[in-house]
């Protein structure tokens, strides 16, 4: 892969020492850093338009050529790779640009004061930041805020000069702080929605309520006839009980020893040369909860992940009231790439509630998801952006397998991490390639965010999300697939870890079978009852 070797961190030099992030650099390229001005403005004719800016900012002439250079192979504008790269503080850059065109620069927006609907500022939230001008009431009419990531300076300044009242309404302000605005704008309703979207619009889909009135009717018969006839006849009953606990049983050992059979080496990703100007924008979703010890960590995994910073979003989404985590967050000097979003308090306290309130701000076509003790492979994003391009449509998810990376720290995550390597590298691959429902992992899921959407996003009132995600997909006629790059994190090492997350793990899944009852014709039409054998005794 022609990839460049030279480093540039996630955070910026006063922050976590050691973060690299790697740009794409072809060869061809490299050389022309060297140009003089007249050759690096007919290489790169963006250079003339933003010379004036660039001037403000006392970029010599290396840097402007390294920058265009860098816009031209990722096929980005000057103005967002300049702004994604870091090398000059945002508010800076914005109001450079304020100043050229003569006009204000904001600070921060007041979000009171925006003239948006509340349905217009969540379509706001899921476009690239500066995709659009946003007005701004005030005492003497209305001023228009721009954000831009695209403008033609000197059009722009000769309309100015032709209109004075434009200029006095036009403010120029960073998209960091217009999007701050609009989120605090748009809290309530992101709220609802992420609480109530699934339950109000797909009731059967959500776990809100597990037993409707009939399921909970059969199963008050069941409970009540069960209990008359173990008192009746309790030989007959434990004799019944093992049979149907025992067909349950050598089902998934079936299912496992099927998959073991048609198992083979793990095959590694072996990358080819990328075209950084044809990738799209990839969105990774990180969900944080009491977790600000690992923060500094979790930056240096992101930094190491191959995409170029001027199509990659990074959310990271904490609730609003832990405060610890936020503060070890923002005493990191955070890249453009990076926005933190806080989830309010409002309904159930679960990640898949984080997640579904973060999913409207995502304006990629793909988005990723990981936990905060994370660390995926540099490789594993260019993967799956190559298996989806390799595939139709239908493909909606891939699952990067996850590796345990404390195996030797005790009985307990050693049996985790051989639990992990057959459901990863075993169960999940044998199931993809006959096209069977995946109970997919709860991190390193890989989406298209049409199709993630489509089906209703993640269930907030859910325990098991993931593997509920997987039977949702797998309903609406999707299907998952599983690449190689794995993702690194570390299984508990104590039972007190380990049982409570276990237990969490079979409430969610009783859930889901609670759940799926009355679709249960569906599930076996498209034989996603297999679910029931490749998860239980499993993850």
């Amino acid at each position: 892969m022609n990839v460049s070797e030279e480093g540039v961190p996630l955070t910026l030099p006063a922050g976590v020492a050691g973060v690299r992030f790697r740009f794409f650099e072809p060869p061809a390229f490299t050389s022309s850093a060297g140009d003089t001005g007249l050759e690096a403005v007919l290489r790169y004719p963006e250079l003339d338009t933003w010379r004036p800016v660039l001037d403000r900012l006392g970029f010599s002439q290396l840097m402007r050529t390294h920058v265009a250079m860098r816009a031209h192979v990722n096929g980005v504008s000057l103005l967002r790779e300049l702004h994604a790269s870091g090398i000059v503080p945002e508010a800076a850059l914005y109001r450079a640009l304020a100043d050229e065109l003569g006009v204000d620069y904001l600070d921060c927006v007041d979000p009171d004061k925006l003239v948006v609907q509340e349905a217009d500022i969540v379509a706001l939230l899921g476009r690239r930041p500066g995709a659009a001008p946003v007005a701004l009431r005030k005492k003497a009419g209305i001023d228009v805020i721009a954000a831009t990531d695209g403008i033609d300076i000197p059009a722009l300044k000769r309309r100015l000069l032709r209109s004075p009242a434009l200029r006095q309404s036009l403010k120029i302000t960073a998209p960091s702080a217009l999007r701050r605005g609009l989120f605090e704008r748009a809290r309530p309703v992101l709220g609802q929605r992420a609480v109530n979207d699934l339950f109000d619009n797909r009731p059967d889909r959500s776990a809100r309520l597990v037993l409707n009135g009939w399921q909970a009717f059969v199963l008050g018969c069941l409970v009540a006839g069960l209990i008359v006839m173990v008192g009746a006849y309790p030989a007959e009953s434990f004799v019944g009980f093992h049979f149907i606990s025992s067909f349950f049983f050598l089902a998934g050992i079936y299912l496992r020893f099927a998959a073991a059979s048609a198992a083979s080496a793990s095959a590694r990703f072996a990358a080819g040369p990328v075209a950084a100007k044809t990738m799209p924008v990839y969105s990774v979703l990180v969900a944080l909860h009491k977790e600000a010890e690992i923060v500094p960590e979790l930056l240096i995994a992101l930094g190491n992940i191959v995409w170029p910073l001027s199509k990659l979003e990074i959310k990271l989404v904490c609730e609003a009231d832990d405060h610890e985590t936020l503060a070890a967050i923002r005493a990191q000097p955070l890249r453009p790439a990076v926005e933190v979003i806080e989830v309010p308090v409002v309904g159930p306290r679960t990640k898949p509630k984080a997640l579904a309130y973060a999913l409207p701000a995502v304006s990629s076509d793909f988005v990723v998801l990981y936990d905060a003790e994370d660390r995926p492979h540099p490789l594993q994003l260019i993967e799956a952006w190559q298996r989806f391009e390799a595939s139709d449509g239908k493909l909606a998810c891939v699952q990067a397998p996850l590796e345990v990376a404390n195996a030797k720290n005790g009985i307990i995550a050693h049996m985790f991490a051989f639990e992990y390597a057959a459901l990863f590298r075993g169960m999940l691959p044998w199931l993809s390639s006959r096209r069977l429902l995946l109970p997919l992992g709860g991190t390193s899921n890989h989406f298209r965010r049409s199709i993630l959407q489509e089906v209703g996003g993640w269930d907030p009132y859910n325990l098991t999300e993931d593997a509920d995600l997987g039977l949702r997909l797998a309903r609406f006629g999707y299907r998952t697939e599983t690449i190689a790059s794995p993702t690194y994190e570390d299984g508990p090492e104590q039972l007190g870890v380990w049982l409570p997350q276990r237990t969490r793990w079979f409430k969610g899944w009783t859930q889901i079978m609670l759940q799926s009852a009355n679709a249960m014709k569906t599930m076996i039409n498209s034989r996603q009852c297999c679910f029931i054998f490749a998860s239980v005794p499993t993850r």
